[in-house]
This record gives C-alpha cells, structure tokens and sequence, in this order.
C-alpha cells in the first residue's frame, strides 16, 4: 500500500488561450453558430446541426462546434435549469462529453475570473512579513 504525499502541491490552473479571430473568422463563425442553432431547434442532433453547416479549415471547425455545445450547455443547463443528463438526451450525445464540456467551461471562468482579478488588484503577496 502506497502512502499518500501529505505535502502535495496545490495544482495550477490550467492556461487558456483565446483565439483573436480575423474577420473572415469572425464571419464563418457566427454563421456557423446561427445555422448550428437554427438546426438544433428544428429538432436535429448536434451531429446532424455540426453536418449542416461546412467550415473548411479543421482548427477553425473545431473551436466553433467547441464553442457552440458550450453556448447549448449555459442556455440550457445554467439559464433553463435542465440536468446535465437531459442536455445530453436532447442532443443524443454521451453524458461524458457534456460533463467534461461543462468542467472546461467552470475551469475557463475561474481562469478568467482569476486572471482579470490579478489585472485589476494586483497580487495578494502581502508586502511585509508579520
């Protein structure tokens, strides 16, 4: 049996960065978005929603469905109050994906949180020793 290191180190939080779109991004984006929306209300799954809409540039496709099932999870989970489980049923996708969706997005808020803290406050290093 293996003992348990009783001085662990705290972990970090985890660096998050945000891409800083070009216009043309910017435009797939949110057109990628609306159509997204647009065929998860008339009833398709996010499979299906993510099929409707073609992005061509892998990296800029990826953060763009990234985002959107984040966006799904806050209207749905946080603003209507659904479980995590039910926004996974009304999506058909695995409970899996929605929850570790769901600790990204509460780890990119504390980041931010945490971040935009230091900015405006500075460090809580007190400056004398007592």
């Amino acid at each position: 049996m293996k003992k348990k290191d009783k001085q662990q180190k705290p972990k970090e939080m985890p660096e998050f960065e945000f891409k800083e779109f070009s216009p043309e991004e910017s435009r797939i984006y949110e057109e990628a978005v609306n159509k997204y929306r647009e065929s998860v209300t008339e009833g398709l799954t996010l499979k299906q929603a993510y099929e409707s809409f073609v992005v061509s540039d892998p990296e800029l496709r990826s953060l763009i469905q990234a985002d959107f099932l984040k966006i799904l999870i806050a209207e749905r989970h946080f603003a209507l109050g659904q479980g995590l489980e039910e926004v996974a049923r009304s999506l058909d996708v695995g409970i899996e994906l929605i929850r570790d969706t769901h600790a990204r997005m509460l780890q990119e808020v504390g980041v931010t949180a945490a971040n935009q803290f230091g900015q405006e406050f500075g460090s809580l290093t007190p400056k004398t020793s007592d």
